[in-house]
């Protein structure tokens, strides 16, 4: 893909935000990173040091447990910016995986090079401060709706959410994100069909 489109692809999701961002102190490249169904944009227990922009495609954070059990943390849709915050910021090792859903097509920038430079720039930091406002919100909205609402609830939000996934992804993926079993997850499923 051309390396230019990616670019402005990059720039026009943080421009839309409206900030007024000046590229001018922007001189990274780019990595390009395409990521097939199935395979990983990095593995739990790997360090993470780029920032990575999902230009097309969907994943999802995946943890392990120590007996090897598989949970879903999140889903993330194109465009948008992936990949875990603090092990990047803190120079640590991720603590989930992000796994294509459908082939996806990645860029990603060296982090700390990439910050050093924009945050002399007003417009991105307004921007950064929102996005991590988002990713707070989302979480926050998430925790108390664990402690809320019913399995049930949860997953028509998740329909609501991420309707392209409900038939398309393995029911255990589903299950493991509403913190569920399949088994539960199948009667919520079968009940919602006789309503």
């Amino acid at each position: 893909m051309d390396k230019a489109l990616l670019e402005a692809s990059f720039k026009h999701y943080f421009d839309q935000m409206g900030y007024g961002i000046d590229w001018q102190y922007f001189t990274q490249s780019m990595q390009i990173q395409p990521i097939r169904k199935g395979e990983f944009l990095f593995q739990q227990g790997e360090k993470v040091d780029r920032l990575y922009f999902l230009h097309t495609g969907q994943v999802r954070y995946v943890s392990v447990s120590e007996t090897g059990k598989e949970y879903t943390q999140s889903f993330a849709k194109s465009p948008r910016i992936i990949g875990s915050t603090r092990a990047t910021i803190k120079g640590t090792k991720a603590l989930f995986g992000i796994q294509a859903l459908e082939d996806c097509m990645i860029i990603s920038y060296p982090w700390h090079s990439f910050f050093d430079e924009m945050r002399q720039d007003k417009g991105f930091l307004e921007c950064y401060c929102h996005f991590m406002e988002q990713i707070f919100i989302l979480k926050e909205e998430k925790e108390s709706s664990f402690v809320k609402d019913s399995a049930e609830k949860r997953y028509l939000d998740f329909c609501v959410d991420y309707p392209e996934l409900k038939d398309k992804i393995p029911q255990q993926q589903i299950a493991s994100y509403l913190s569920i079993t399949p088994v539960a997850l199948s009667r919520i499923r079968q009940r919602l069909k006789r309503t």
